[in-house]
């Protein structure tokens, strides 16, 4: 009997987030990515790609998924995101930015990029900017865009302590105090 199981290191998990109808959990590793289906819980897809994956977006539970790098050894830079096609296992469009990406969203017509101070979206189908918004200090890419067929996306304001939300349905934006610091 061998005791040499697999060569590979152990994978470190680096982010995990749902797909939109929650039936579906994408996480990140320094080693790549799975997809897992929650009921019954089991791997769906598993992609090892010779470097890290710091964030993971699928697009409900279809062949898309925005890849960002991430780890010790990242498999592309943290400041792009890769629009990555799983039938043809490679990506078919990018995003490049000059600061860290932390955060992304997606939805059937759209992408939106969290970076520091400002959030990006753009148009899913051929990646047009739809907006740029600017924001105050978000070091942790808060980020939230709807799923439902008029598109609604909340992000910090460039006032401190209020919440940006983009009605694009109506053309309309709406900002809420959220707290005093």
């Amino acid at each position: 009997m061998s005791l040499l199981m697999d060569e590979r290191p152990p994978s470190t998990m680096l982010s995990a987030s749902f797909n939109q109808d929650g039936g579906c959990v994408a996480i990140a590793s320094n080693q790549g990515f799975e997809i897992f289906n929650v009921s019954p819980f089991q791997s769906s897809v598993e992609r090892t790609l010779g470097g890290g994956i710091g964030h993971c977006e699928l697009l409900f539970r279809c062949n898309i998924i925005a890849l960002v790098g991430g780890g010790e050894t990242p498999y592309a830079p943290n400041h792009r995101v890769l629009v990555w096609d799983d039938h043809v296992q490679k990506a078919i469009g990018e995003l490049s930015f000059r600061q860290t990406v932390l955060e992304i969203k997606l939805r059937r017509d759209a992408i939106a990029v969290a970076l520091r101070d400002r959030i990006y979206v753009y148009n899913l189908s051929d990646l047009n900017l739809l907006d740029k918004i600017y924001t105050a200090d978000n070091p942790r890419g808060l980020l939230g865009m709807s799923t439902s067929e008029s598109m609604v996306l909340c992000c910090p304001s460039v006032t401190e302590g209020h919440v940006r939300v983009e009605l694009y349905g109506i053309r309309k934006t709406v900002l809420l105090e959220a707290h005093e610091s």
